[in-house]
């Protein structure tokens, strides 16, 4: 039921965006006598439609955008002979019908931030649950579980406070960060003073500190039906209150309690559906599998102005081949680059995945090896990781293990199991079958070596667990409420002062992508609005009033940027009529927007993809 209601909760939400927009343009239109000959409210033939006055009203099914057809736009077009036409109207007032949508959805937004701080909302903690090494942060001795208390002097109350301050600004600005630290002993927290200046990385969407949010001690879900966690009896939306007695604030803290607690059996109390109860876990009857193969090595970052980037590397590459290694192992890799030495030269056998209609090809790069910075060991400049998704390379085959029992070599692809009639997707899917089938029983895995097919007999190794830990588990970002403000004055005041502060955020940001500050890959369509609005629904109304408020804002600037067929592009095209003293000839104004139209389409298109594969 709860799904449903969020879902539902959505779709008012984008229809209430398209109305407001379209009901902007209607309005104004009909205050200056225009012909509104047709308002729509969704895309797509009509489901219900009627008739009152001179304008067909309808309601469409696909809630994606909305129109007003105006009579006459162009002295060329139909209806152009009616009195009521459009292009009757002087440039200012059509200029104002236009830009009449953009100013309803900010006057929207306005409306959705003083009305959500009044209802209660939610936000992610301004509490470090994460600091990543080497980070200016880490540089700058901020720790897991420092509060953020101000940045410049201005207060923060979420993280998004923390992204916002630091983000907005250059990369390599000073920010003085104060932070909240609990001492020791049950004293009063200390107020520490940090100088952090910020930096800019390839993979992130702006610059940043190198901090993450802390996590809630409540399981969002389990990843892995078969981990430990799992065996042990734990269930997605249990909350960890203590491990062996020891209460647990944030998710960072659980790993670390479990390494402190004393060998064998540990006993986590938790909260499940209101209750607490103890659940007594002992390692020793819980199994763990053994698999004995890897998948291959994938480039995860790459770090600006190194010896990697200089060579073409990019982020999502992954390593077949370093030097004579096969595909080399994450290890294996670091100690290739440690024996190169400084000014040396890797050279990478590299697998890069196409996009849309670019094929997947395979490319040859060569990296000097230099120190980067302050850091002491030689390096060509990458974070490295795993490629879980497909084809599905072997890289290391363990020695001993239950794949190098099976005859499993470097290289080989893994294409089905049991022949040929399950075919993972990726390698998380891979397990999860090898769990399901391979457990009790060898299973027929079918792989291809060069250019031959064959089929290996296969079947994971058990093995039980010495230390319990929450591997198979996922946690999500702790949330707190912030102060409801009940005050109309100051709920109307933080209103205005949220609308201009998410203006200047979004055309800070659409200024750092024009610079190349900012990752297009950062950016996100509709599948990932409804993504974090189905997320944030569960926080409660007014965090789900507020980030539609931004996404109010957002349309506010996409749709004024003066590009056709965007709003502010028929503000433009007005501006040059009135320097001109007449419009350009129909055919040239219906090919550009024909042209405009398209990319739209295509940005669309293009962002949707993107927010698949980001899922």
């Amino acid at each position: 039921m709860s799904t449903i209601l969020y879902l539902v909760e959505i779709a008012v939400a984008i229809g209430l965006l398209i109305l407001v927009h379209e009901l902007g343009h209607f309005l104004t239109a009909k205050w200056f006598g225009v012909r509104v000959r047709r308002f729509a409210l969704g895309m797509g033939p009509p489901i219900v439609k009627w008739k009152r006055g001179d304008t067909e009203y309808s309601l469409r099914p696909i809630p994606i955008g909305g129109f007003v057809d105006l009579a006459g736009e162009h002295p060329e077009a139909e209806g152009a002979d009616d009195p009521k036409a459009l292009w009757r109207r002087p440039v200012w007032q059509r200029a104002i019908i236009f830009a009449a949508g953009v100013a309803m959805n900010l006057v929207l937004a306005l409306a959705l931030f003083v009305l959500a701080p009044a209802i209660g909302m939610r936000a992610a903690a301004p509490i470090i649950g994460g600091v990543v090494e080497r980070s200016p942060a880490a540089k700058a001795d901020i720790r897991p579980g420092d509060r953020i208390v101000s940045i410049n002097g201005q207060p923060v109350q979420s993280f998004e406070d923390i992204i916002a301050s630091i983000g907005l600004r250059r990369a390599g600005t000073e920010f003085q960060v104060v932070v909240e630290r609990e001492s020791e002993g049950g004293e009063e927290p200390q107020q520490l003073t940090k100088t952090v200046a910020s930096e800019r990385k390839t993979e992130t969407p702006a610059p940043m500190i190198g901090v993450v949010p802390a996590g809630d001690v409540v399981i969002y879900k389990l990843t892995d039906p078969d981990s430990p966690a799992a065996q042990a009896g734990l269930k997605a939306g249990d909350r960890i209150l203590t491990i062996a007695g020891k209460p647990v604030r944030r998710w960072d803290e659980i790993e670390t309690l479990l390494e402190a607690a004393p060998p064998g059996p540990v006993v986590l109390t938790i909260e499940r559906e209101g209750r607490e109860q103890d659940l007594r876990i002992d390692p020793a009857e819980l199994k763990e599998y053994r698999y004995g193969l890897a998948p291959p090595t994938v480039i995860e970052k790459v770090l600006p102005d190194s010896p990697a980037e200089e060579a073409g590397v990019r982020q999502g590459d992954w390593i077949l081949k370093a030097g004579g290694i096969v595909c080399p192992t994450l290890d294996e890799l670091q100690e290739h680059v440690q024996k190169t030495g400084p000014g040396g030269e890797v050279t990478l056998h590299l697998f890069r995945k196409g996009w849309l209609f670019r094929p997947d090809r395979t490319i040859d790069v060569t990296c000097k090896v230099a120190r980067l910075g302050d850091d002491e060991q030689p390096r060509i400049g990458v974070a490295m990781g795993y490629a879980m998704g497909p084809p599905l390379l072997v890289t290391d085959v363990e020695a001993g293990g239950p794949a190098a029992a099976a005859g499993f070599q470097r290289g080989d692809e893994i294409l089905s199991i049991t022949e040929k009639k399950i075919v993972p997707k990726d390698w998380n899917a891979l397990v999860t079958v090898l769990c399901r089938k391979a457990a009790d029983r060898p299973v027929s895995i079918l792989v291809r070596r060069g250019a031959n097919d064959l089929f290996l007999s296969y079947q994971i190794e058990r093995k039980p667990v010495e230390r319990f830990t929450l591997a198979g588990a996922a946690g999500k970002t702790m949330y707190v409420s912030l102060p409801r403000i009940t005050n109309p004055l100051t709920a109307i005041k933080r209103g205005i002062r949220q609308t201009l502060l998410w203006l200047g955020r979004v055309y800070a940001n659409l200024a750092q992508l024009i610079r190349g500050e900012a990752d297009f890959r950062s950016l996100g369509g509709p599948v990932m609005v409804v993504r974090i609005s189905y997320e944030l629904a569960s926080q409660g109304p007014g965090t789900f009033i507020n980030f539609w408020g931004i996404l109010s804002v957002c349309l506010v600037v996409f749709n004024f940027l003066p590009l056709p067929p965007l709003d502010g592009g028929h503000v433009l095209f007005l501006l040059i009529e009135k320097v001109r003293g007449k419009p350009f000839p129909m055919k040239f104004q219906s090919t550009i927007w024909f042209v405009g139209f398209v990319l739209v389409i295509l940005l669309f298109v293009l962002l949707t993809y993107q927010d698949i594969l980001r899922w």
